[in-house]
């Protein structure tokens, strides 16, 4: 391997590692709940934070492909900072509400550009795959660990985990200096050449068939992800855990994820990719139909089966998606399907929060894996063909 790419990789692994130790990642419901939130409120407030990335995805994917991705990456970085100590400080809902908008920002910045940035820089998909996810294994170890000292912060003052998490982001955008980026574009950055990035970005993302069925995919992914991190914290103490063993499971669950993500291209090449599809849907929806039906303590097993698939994954689609596109549009077009992955989600959201407060968390969790099931099926039955 050149030495380039030596220093590329270790500098992304930091990045990746940095940005995923998110303090308060395993208290943020716990945080909302402490500031008098309902589930309604709580869901509600996650599903609007979704829609805040409509305005900043696309245009921070434009952005990444018309003037720099590291750059966007340490901005990105950067705002994270801000983020956490706005949220950390927040009394009201509102408060909390606005910080949101920063969260959104920053992680914009970062959705689209730091895949672009690595798959155009190493040239090679099954390089790109196994960088990917051992990259995507280094972000869930830091949340493993950031995810055991949260709780325990948290029993000590509830504002501490979000305060503290500005700390790693801070070194996040210190570590990206260290990466070497592979120029996209040489042209002078103008308004009209980042209106028409956008435009191109866009239009490639829905004449694509591939492009298109893999964001519709991506969509599906992100929202059950994302309904499930609402959920697992009330249902872990609905079944019986005190916060304090937090500190314990949550990272075991990272841990796990991150073994999936880096196993993913092993496991995926030794499958197949029509094999890896059905098998990832199937358990999934399998895994969260079993947490609302046999919903105690002896269910934890499934539940690390669950986040073993979510490392599997992500990566694998990854790979998969940036395969159909051009590396001039690759940040835009990754951010277009950002902004439709946070518009499902949040439309999810909106629709369990209303749930929630009815029928609790625990059938939620069989809902939305029936849901996985159904939506899966169809989605691999229109599955373009080369």
């Amino acid at each position: 391997m050149p030495h380039e790419h030596r220093r590329n990789i270790l500098a992304y692994y930091a990045f990746s590692l940095l940005v995923g130790f998110y303090i308060a990642s395993s208290t943020t419901v716990l945080f909302e709940r402490q500031l008098g939130l309902s589930f309604s409120q709580i869901f509600t407030l996650d599903a609007v934070y979704m829609l805040m990335f409509i305005l900043f995805t696309i245009p921070a994917g434009g952005l990444a492909d018309q003037f720099g991705r590291k750059r966007m990456l340490v901005f990105g970085a950067l705002a994270l900072v801000m983020a956490a100590l706005a949220s950390g400080s927040a009394h009201t809902y509102t408060q909390l509400f606005l910080s949101y908008f920063v969260w959104a920002f920053g992680f914009s910045l970062i959705t689209g550009a730091s895949d672009a940035m690595l798959y155009d820089t190493l040239h090679d998909e099954a390089l790109y795959q196994r960088v990917y996810g051992r990259a995507a294994s280094l972000g869930i170890i830091g949340s493993a660990v950031s995810s055991g000292i949260g709780p325990l912060l948290f029993a000590t003052n509830f504002r501490l985990p979000y305060l503290l998490s500005s700390l790693p982001f801070l070194l996040a955008a210190g570590a990206i200096l260290f990466f070497r980026e592979t120029a996209v574009r040489k042209k002078q950055f103008s308004f009209k050449h980042y209106f028409l990035q956008i435009k191109d970005g866009t239009r490639l993302t829905f004449n694509n068939k591939f492009i298109l069925w893999s964001t519709a995919v991506l969509s599906v992914v992100f929202a059950v992800g994302y309904s499930f991190t609402s959920i697992y914290q009330p249902y872990l103490q609905d079944i019986g855990f005190a916060v304090q063993a937090f500190s314990i499971i949550v990272p075991a669950m990272f841990v796990i994820e991150a073994l999936g993500g880096a196993w993913s291209a092993p496991i995926t090449e030794w499958m197949g990719e029509s094999a890896s599809f059905w098998t990832t849907f199937l358990v999934t929806g399998m895994s969260l139909a079993l947490l609302g039906v046999f919903a105690n303590k002896t269910v934890m097993p499934v539940l690390f089966v669950y986040m073993f698939v979510q490392g599997v994954i992500k990566p694998f689609l990854s790979t998969y998606t940036n395969r159909y596109i051009d590396s001039a549009h690759r940040a835009t077009v990754i951010s277009v399907q950002g902004m439709f992955g946070t518009i499902t989600a949040s439309l999810v959201l909106f629709a369990f929060g209303f749930l929630t407060d009815r029928i609790g968390v625990i059938a939620l969790a069989e809902v939305i894996g029936i849901s996985v099931l159904i939506l899966g099926t169809l989605l691999l039955a229109f599955r373009p063909r080369s």
